[in-house]
């Protein structure tokens, strides 16, 4: 758990997410159907990181310029997932 002091968009934010990894998590935990795809529902959490990201950046550096990548994660048709 992971107690967070932020103003109420950033809160929000944070909650959006938390909820989703907890979604994603249960989804796992039960075993994933074969109608469930992994990046389809990895990308709800995805999307939630990077409104994060963008309200904190927003509401706390509103100087710094926008990031080009929100992430390191490699690309979906990246051979890694497939090797």
């Amino acid at each position: 758990m992971v107690n967070l002091v932020a103003d109420k968009d950033i809160a929000e934010a944070a909650h959006v997410l938390d909820e989703q990894i907890w979604r994603l998590h249960t989804k796992v935990k039960r075993g994933l159907t074969p109608e469930e795809n992994w990046f389809d529902l990895r990308s709800h959490v995805e999307s939630a990181q990077n409104n994060f990201i963008v309200t904190a950046r927003r509401r706390l550096s509103p100087a710094g310029g926008p990031l080009q990548r929100f992430s390191g994660r490699p690309a979906p048709d990246d051979p890694i997932w497939t090797s």
